[in-house]
């Protein structure tokens, strides 16, 4: 990129971003690490469970990561948000090194999926990628059964717990087949009526919507839409 592109960019960035600083840093684990932001325009910000905020991880271009922020206060005008480091992209790299005090540019929030459509009981399916999705959706109820597939179970759990994602949890390994995912979908369904918010890699998305639809897995409404592994979008990770 050139030196008048990336300064063009920057002028945009100007004018079209609002500026955030960072307030806390928390490290989850190797890979997993909390944010907090606070900004003037977060004051005046409307959030809804759900939404999603755009981050520039790097001056001189226009090119965003998009998060799901776990939660927002108005009246101190900040927001919170989980990454999942995964790769060595920009955004990657912006978390693994970012420190309080550092400021960002970002954008919204913005519609993206409406967690308050989900009734509960709720059955929540994801992997790495939808820790902050499940984290919001503790502002719409309470009564969620989680299931997530993950490269490392064992360490994901451990995340969840120390984000206070704890008793109706399951925590599979990630597998071509994804039987043991479906079967733990179906026993945390059980027999009732369900809401079914799914997100993560697209493939897992389809497979649990085909189950349901068949009748095999959560007999409910499903919320949620095929969220890419290089995506931040409704989800957690950086890339």
């Amino acid at each position: 990129m050139s030196l008048l592109t990336a300064r063009l960019a920057d002028l945009a960035g100007g004018a079209l971003l609002d500026t955030a600083r960072v307030t806390e840093v928390s490290r989850l684990s190797p890979e997993f690490v909390r944010v907090e932001l606070s900004a003037d325009a977060f004051r005046k910000a409307v959030w809804v469970p759900g939404a999603k905020l755009q981050l520039r991880p790097q001056r001189g271009t226009l090119r965003m990561r998009t998060y799901t922020p776990v939660g927002w206060d108005i009246g101190r005008g900040v927001t919170e948000l989980v990454a999942f480091t995964h790769g060595d992209g920009p955004a990657a790299e912006w978390f693994r090194r970012v420190e309080v005090g550092d400021d960002c540019a970002i954008f919204g929030p913005r519609r993206s999926i409406d967690l308050r459509d989900a009734t509960g009981p709720v059955v929540f399916v994801g992997d790495e990628s939808s820790v902050a999705l499940a984290c919001a959706l503790r502002a719409v109820t309470e009564d969620v059964s989680h299931v997530f597939e993950a490269d490392d179970p064992a360490g994901l759990a451990e995340v969840l717990a120390g984000l206070g994602i704890a008793g109706q949890v399951a925590v599979v390994s990630k597998a071509a087949d994804r039987a043991e995912l479906l079967r733990q979908a179906r026993d945390a369904a059980g027999s009732g009526p369900c809401s079914l918010v799914v997100t993560g890699d697209a493939a897992t998305v389809h497979a649990v919507r085909r189950a349901s639809r068949g009748g095999r897995g959560c007999p409910g409404r499903s919320r949620g839409r095929p969220i890419g592994l290089r995506a931040a979008s409704a989800s957690t990770n950086a890339s």
